[in-house]
């Protein structure tokens, strides 16, 4: 078991499941369906529900009023520079006044604020600083400005510690204690423009059109959830940018050579952003911060341009820093240490985060990558998180170790004292035994359906269009298309990464990163994880799966998993040799101890000598211990059986989900059809025997009845839809005459 495919909804006929694939998203109501799909700007929430909100939109009032000196202090990401832009267009078109912004140098100053800088900006008599993208703990700093008599807001999005900073107001989604709030996960430039909303809602209406665009570039940026508020803002923000209101952005797109008739949220994370990334990361964010502020054509084509050459060095950095940790994770026994945690004196602060993302990518481990000071004695970090570690909580039990960090679960950043690395190590090492099993460890990959690829057509993939834009949290709607055979496949792109699929029905598939996968899709059967979409070429529209994942039918090392109440049913059915295949899974670290089930006294006793550790076992059994999983090897030969040996080991689970693994196949039907004809044949002969009526035999009719049940229990066993199954068990009710 190297990977799980989860599958979330088993369709038994060929029309598509719309109120499904909602569903799965958690749009249940009709009110949720309405927002869902149309995500017009009205449905955004009110902004006053933001603890902090009344008193800062007092405090901004009062200072504009009053002609005090303004400055928004913000960051060197896109986030933070597309959350200084929204503030700085609205204060300057809304309120005429000078405004001040800083963004700090992530070298020199580091992320946030801090008193080097803060004792620069009070020397040019800043009465208000107003953070953006950070702040939230920023302790020492809000102490400072406090003794110095300059007012704090604070907006921001990371996750608070228990205690606030001392400001005249904090601004931050987490801190709103209503359930179901609909902003719950806006990124720092959604909270300045709710700060923007709440100040003058009316004007902000009338930017709409140069302000949210730049709120999605921002949060597609920020990794944020595409749901609720951030997936209207997204949305509307995709429109808004062919308006062109946003000179910078319209020029940046242009230079990209991307058509703003179609963008997709993708492209806004891998091509638009990027380039202003770059600046922040090796060159000076306030060139990024500029292209989005300013109305001058000529600088904006220059800068553009130049955040494009900057974004190409930083690729040819970043390559390098990521063969180098390459390098080094040869010599780390991943087994072990189930994280990647590295450190170099030669590696870039602003880069270790995209080459963490991409081992993360690759790996599919928690990944820290540390850039050393030498001369400080420090190391910053960067890291990344796999879907089932919060990475913020972990960090926050190592916290000791460190010495400062933040950011949420997916994403955070640290600095810590060099000498203290390996002490870090081995607490963070400590938190993942603690709290991850060894499955939590494998790629996971979501299907929200299968479906036959020969019913595809143009109107359902119309349909599906409604779902954009995708990204996390919002992926586009995945399907499962199983038995599937190539007529033809061949490698293409840039040193063959990827590969075109020709499907025998005649429909093509696109598989990028796989091209070294060829051999294998041309010689036999595979399923696909695939999301189908229309492909343009030269004018023509075609049916297209871009695919996400695939397994061969007779080597599958992804386990196809149906899960629904407690249960979890893993499927390898018919999967080639399975005698082969249940060598593996017991090898294989994910199953720590399996109780299996095997009906062949030759197969059980080869299994108990190989694998002492696990328990195996036939009509007769004790579950003593707390399995992790339970294997069926073998067919059993009625529901009630099946039902039983779950039920006896479900007591043992503790109430944890019950995890169970099909390696039967088609033999299992002939072998327990001969086992039962068998013994009434032996009935049969022994009545004959003693000169009795055989069909009236109590014994005789039992088996008779077991086999009839066995036929029953065959059909359910071997259906494509195990959700049945689980309804089954989850149901089942005794027969009283079964034997």
């Amino acid at each position: 078991m190297e990977k799980i495919w989860k599958l979330n909804f088993y369709q038994e006929d060929t029309k598509l499941n719309i109120d499904r694939l909602l569903a799965e998203r958690g749009i249940v109501t009709e009110t949720e369906r309405e927002i869902y799909l149309n995500s017009d700007l009205k449905y955004l929430s009110d902004p006053f529900l933001l603890p902090g909100m009344k008193k800062a939109v007092k405090r901004i009032k009062r200072a504009v009023n009053n002609n005090e000196k303004i400055l928004i202090y913000g960051d060197y990401d896109v986030d933070g520079i597309t959350s200084t832009a929204v503030l700085f267009r609205f204060f300057k078109k809304v309120y005429n006044i000078d405004l001040e912004y800083y963004l700090p140098d992530r070298i020199k100053d580091g992320y946030g604020l801090n008193i080097k800088s803060l004792t620069k900006i009070i020397k040019e008599n800043i009465d208000l600083i107003i953070t953006v993208d950070c702040g939230i703990t920023a302790f020492k700093e809000a102490e400072y400005l406090a003794e110095e008599k300059v007012d704090l807001i604070i907006t921001d999005h990371h996750t608070p510690s228990n205690q606030l900073p001392k400001a005249e107001a904090v601004i931050n989604h987490h801190l709103v204690e209503a359930e179901n709030y609909f902003a719950s996960e806006i990124a720092g430039v959604g909270t300045a423009y709710k700060l923007a909303q709440a100040l003058n809602p009316k004007k902000v209406k009338e930017m709409n059109k140069e302000l949210i665009p730049i709120v999605a570039l921002g949060t597609v940026a920020d990794i944020a959830p595409l749901k609720n508020e951030n997936r209207i803002l997204v949305k509307n923000g995709l429109e808004m940018i062919k308006e062109d209101q946003v000179l910078g952005l319209k020029i940046l797109i242009e230079e990209l050579k991307l058509k703003k008739q179609n963008l997709s949220a993708g492209q806004i994370g891998f091509i638009i952003a990027p380039p202003l990334n770059a600046a922040g990361r090796i060159d000076d964010a306030q060139q990024a911060l500029k292209l989005l502020i300013s109305e001058d054509l000529e600088e904006i084509k220059n800068i553009a341009q130049k955040l494009i050459k900057i974004n190409k060095k930083r690729q040819q950095q970043e390559e390098k820093i990521y063969q180098e940790a390459e390098s080094k994770i040869k010599n780390i026994d991943l087994e072990t240490e189930k994280s990647i945690i590295l450190a170099d004196s030669n590696w870039h602060s602003g880069i270790i985060g995209i080459v963490a993302s991409r081992l993360l990518e690759k790996y599919n481990l928690p990944v820290i990558l540390f850039a050393v000071d030498e001369e400080k004695s420090t190391a910053k970090g960067s890291a990344r998180s796999i879907s089932s570690l919060n990475i913020y909580q972990a960090l926050e039990y190592c916290q000791s170790k460190v010495i400062k960090f933040g950011g949420h679960k997916a994403a955070a950043g640290l600095s810590i004292e060099f000498d203290k690395i390996d002490c870090f190590k081995n607490k963070f090492k400590e938190y993942l035994l603690q709290n991850l099993a060894e499955e939590d460890f494998l790629k996971n990959k979501k299907i929200d359906l299968n479906y036959d690829v020969s019913k595809l057509n143009k109107d359902l993939i119309s349909t599906l269009e409604q779902f954009k834009p995708f990204g996390v949290a919002n992926p586009s709607p995945k399907f499962l298309f199983q038995n599937l055979k190539s007529k033809k496949c061949y490698q293409m792109g840039k040193e063959n990464k990827h590969l075109k699929i020709y499907l025998e029905n005649g429909i093509e598939a696109v598989a990028f990163n796989l091209g070294d996968q060829a051999v294998q899709l041309a010689s036999g059967g595979f399923d696909l994880i695939a999301q189908p979409e229309i492909n343009c070429w030269r004018g023509k529209e075609n049916i297209q799966l871009k695919v996400d994942d695939y397994r061969l039918t007779d080597n599958p090392k992804a386990a196809l998993v149906f899960e629904k109440n407690n249960y979890s049913f893993y499927d390898y059915r018919n999967s080639g040799d399975k005698r082969l295949n249940l060598d593996k899974l017991l090898s294989n670290k994910v199953v720590g101890k399996a109780a299996v089930y095997i009906s062949h006294k030759k197969e059980k006793a080869h299994f108990e000598t190989k694998f002492e550790s696990h328990y195996f076992f036939g009509s007769s059994y004790n579950f003593q211990s707390d399995f992790s999983h339970l294997i069926f090897y073998s067919l059993p030969f009625s529901l009630q059986q099946f039902t039983e040996i779950i039920n006896n080991y479900h007591l043992n689970r503790e109430n944890k989900m019950i995890k169970v693994i099909f390696i039967f196949g088609n033999s299992d039907i002939k072998y327990n059809s001969k086992v039962i004809e068998f013994l009434k044949r032996q009935e049969q002969a022994a009545n004959s025997k003693n000169e009795l009526d055989f069909k009236g035999s109590v014994r005789y009719n039992k088996l008779s009845r077991r086999m009839d049940n066995f036929i029953k229990f065959k059909d359910i066993a071997f259906k494509n839809n195990l959700f049945d199954l689980i309804a089954n068990v989850s149901n089942f009710k005794e027969d009283k005459n079964e034997s």
